[in-house]
C-alpha cells in the first residue's frame, strides 16, 4: 500500500487505541459504588482517578523520549501491558484489607503509566504522517480518547450491577490486553524522505515551526510556560465535571441513576466532537484566536452550571465543558508541534502534557473537598469561573518562541518504528 494511503490506516489505529485508552474518564460510575460499599467519600473516591491523570502526565514524559528515540511501537505495547495490569490488579480491592489506597496504587500508578505510554506514540505517528494538517490529524486521533465514555461508561454500569465492581476491573483488563497490545505493535512513523502529498489549501494558518527545538531549549522558554499553565488551568474546569458527571447530574439535575448515566455519554459525544473543530480551528486561525474562542465558551458553560437547577441546562452546560476540554487535547499538540517543531514532539509533547495532570489535581482538589463542604458542587463551578476568566487573560499573551530559543537538535541515527 502506498505511503498517502497508508498513513491513513496509522490514522484509524490511533483513533480505535484512544476509544479503548479514554475508558479512564468514565470513572464517574465507579465513584457512587466506591461510597457504597467501601465507604469512601467524594473526595476519596476521587483519588485514585486524581492519581491515574497524574500519572498518565508523568508517562507521557518518559514516552516521549522512547518514542523520540526508539519509535512509537514498543512504547504503544508496553502501555497497553500496563493499562491492562492496572485493571486487573485492581481486582485485589476487596482482598487487601485497604480498599481505596490498592486502587491507588494499581488502577492510578500502574494504570495511569500505561495510559501515558500507550497515548503518546499515536501523537507524534499522527503528527509525522500528516505534516499538512497537524491539528485536524491529532484532534481526530485523541477524539477517540473522549469518544471512550460512549462505550465504556454503559459497559462498566452494567458489569458494576451485575458483577460488581472487582469482576468489572477485570474483565475490563482482559479486553485492553487483547486490544491494545495487537494495535499498538502495528504503529509506524514514516519513512526517512518521506513527504506529504501537496494540497491545494485556504488555510490562513498563521504560524509554522521556527525550529527543532530541544525540550531543554523549550523549557527556557516562556512560550512554552505560557502554553504549560494554560494547559492546567483549561483542563481544571473540565475535570471538575468529567471525574464527577453522574452524581452531579443526580444532585443538580434530579434525574435517576440510569438518566444520570446519558450525561456521562453527552459529555463523551461533545468531549469528542471538540478535538477535531478545535484542532482545525488552531490549524486555520492560529493557536492564540482559538484559546481565546476557548476560554470564553468554558466561562459560559461554568456559569451555565453554576446557574443550573433544572437537567436540560445543567446537560447543555455539561456538554459544552466537554467540547472545550477536548479542545484542549487537540490544540495543545499542535501548538507543540508549531513552536517547537516535530522532530522531538513525543518528548516536548510529553512535558507539555505535564500541565493536563495538574490541572486534574487542581479538579480533584477543587470540586471532592467542596462538594463534602457545602453538600454540593455548585460552589465548586464558580471556582472554574475564576479559572476561565484566568485563561482568557492569559491566551493574549501566546505567542511562538523567540528565534534565539529554537536550537536546533543535532541530527540523530535513523529512527526505529
Amino acid at each position: 500500500m502506498r505511503p498517502e494511503r497508508t498513513r491513513w490506516v496509522y490514522l484509524l489505529l490511533s483513533f480505535v487505541m484512544n476509544i479503548m485508552l479514554g475508558s479512564a474518564y468514565s470513572w464517574s460510575v465507579f465513584t457512587t459504588p466506591l461510597k457504597e460499599e467501601y465507604g469512601a467519600t467524594t473526595f476519596t473516591a476521587m483519588l485514585p482517578f486524581a492519581v491515574a491523570l497524574a500519572a498518565f502526565s508523568l508517562g507521557m514524559v518518559f514516552a516521549g523520549r522512547f518514542v523520540d528515540r526508539h519509535g512509537p511501537r514498543k512504547v504503544a505495547m508496553l502501555g497497553g501491558v500496563l493499562v491492562a495490569a492496572g485493571y486487573m490488579l485492581s481486582f485485589l480491592v476487596d482482598k487487601t484489607g485497604f480498599p481505596l489506597p490498592t486502587l491507588i496504587l494499581t488502577y492510578g500508578v500502574v494504570m495511569g503509566l500505561g495510559i501515558g505510554f500507550c497515548y503518546n506514540p499515536p501523537i507524534p505517528t499522527a503528527a509525522r504522517w500528516f505534516p499538512d494538517r497537524k491539528g485536524l490529524a491529532t484532534g481526530f486521533v485523541v477524539m477517540g480518547y473522549g469518544l471512550s465514555p460512549l462505550f465504556t461508561a454503559p459497559l462498566a454500569d452494567f458489569l458494576i450491577t451485575g458483577y460488581g465492581v472487582p469482576t468489572t476491573f477485570l474483565a475490563m483488563g482482559v479486553l485492553f490486553l487483547v486490544v491494545l497490545v495487537p494495535l499498538g505493535s502495528l504503529l509506524r512513523f514514516p519513512p526517512p524522505g518521506w513527504k506529504a502529498p501537496e494540497r491545494k489549501t485556504t488555510s490562513r494558518r498563521t504560524w509554522t515551526p521556527l525550529a527543532e527545538v530541544e525540550t531543554k531549549a523549550m523549557l527556557r522558554s516562556p512560550a512554552f510556560w505560557t502554553a504549560w499553565l494554560l494547559y492546567a488551568v483549561g483542563t481544571a474546569g473540565g475535570f471538575m465535571v468529567i471525574g464527577n458527571a453522574k452524581p452531579i447530574a443526580m444532585q443538580i439535575g434530579g434525574v435517576a441513576a440510569a438518566m444520570a448515566i446519558v450525561a456521562v455519554q453527552v459529555l463523551a459525544v461533545f468531549n469528542s466532537i471538540g478535538r477535531p473543530i478545535f484542532g482545525r480551528s488552531a490549524d486555520a486561525y492560529g493557536p492564540r484566536r482559538t484559546l481565546l474562542t476557548m476560554f470564553a465558551v468554558l466561562l459560559g458553560a461554568m456559569a451555565l452550571l453554576a446557574l443550573s437547577t433544572w437537567w436540560v441546562p445543567l446537560y447543555a452546560g455539561i456538554a459544552i465543558t466537554g467540547m472545550v476540554f477536548g479542545g484542549f487535547l487537540a490544540v495543545m499538540p499542535a501548538i507543540a508541534a508549531y513552536f517547537f517543531g516535530q522532530k522531538n514532539l513525543g518528548s516536548n509533547y510529553g512535558v507539555l502534557f505535564t500541565g493536563y495532570g495538574v490541572g486534574a489535581l487542581v479538579a480533584t482538589f477543587a470540586a471532592g473537598p467542596i462538594r463534602d463542604a457545602f453538600g454540593s458542587y455548585v460552589p465548586a463551578f464558580y471556582v472554574g469561573i475564576a479559572l476561565s476568566v484566568f485563561g482568557l487573560a492569559l491566551s493574549f499573551l501566546v505567542r511562538p518562541p523567540r528565534p534565539t530559543t529554537a536550537r536546533v537538535e543535532p541530527p540523530k541515527a535513523a529512527t526505529r518504528a
